[in-house]
């Protein structure tokens, strides 16, 4: 389980990392592009096909999984604030199993998109030529799949707590509410687990 934590983790860090360059590689390119064509009238072909096509799809999945792994989801705590550590582990469980549900939908149509798109090696016409487009559709399969997966770690850990506990995984920056009840620190929690300090959650 710790193994497959630490593989993952680095694989959505590096996703998260090449989403950074990929943000800076835009605003670069934005930038030029507006300069060049107010100052001199060139302006760099393809940028708004690659701003579409390229930019925005990696900005948007790529961080997936960094997303999941954090915890960092939007969460209502509206039903939830008064409720045990161990109670809310439940609800968390169900909400994992529905993500994970969701999440598993979208890679399977992500991928077999992908690789339709992959086998015909989809472009797209732009004034100067012709731009392959095919390696981007793997953005969102990747993405989808690492929620998929942070999903079902946080499931076990979630189920773990309810039952024992206990935390399969612990993380730094884990930690209990201060009373023991509320289940949220900061409200951004997601379908995440945020009381794994010491790995005992409060009954």
């Amino acid at each position: 389980m710790r193994f497959l934590d630490a593989l993952m983790s680095r694989l959505a860090t590096v996703s998260a990392v090449l989403a950074g360059a990929v943000m800076l590689i835009m605003m670069l390119q934005v930038s030029l592009d507006v300069m060049l064509k107010h100052f001199f009238s060139m302006p760099i072909p393809t940028t708004l096909e690659m701003v579409s096509s390229y930019y925005m799809v990696a900005l948007v999945f790529l961080p997936l999984g960094v997303v999941t792994r954090d915890h960092e989801h939007l969460e209502v705590e509206l039903f939830t604030q008064g409720v045990s550590v161990r109670t809310l582990s439940w609800f968390k469980a169900f909400g994992c199993i529905v993500g994970i549900f969701y999440a598993g939908v979208m890679t399977y149509k992500g991928f077999s998109e992908a690789l339709y798109k992959t086998q015909i090696r989809e472009i797209w016409e732009t004034a100067t030529f012709n731009m392959e487009v095919w390696p981007s559709r793997w953005f969102y399969p990747f993405g989808t799949l690492l929620t998929a997966c942070y999903l079902a770690l946080h499931l076990a850990n979630h189920l773990s707590i309810a039952c024992t506990g206990r935390a399969l995984i612990e993380r730094h920056g884990d930690h209990l509410p201060e009373n023991g009840l509320s289940a949220g620190d900061d409200g951004a929690i997601g379908v995440g687990l945020d009381a794994r300090h010491g790995g005992r959650a409060a009954d």
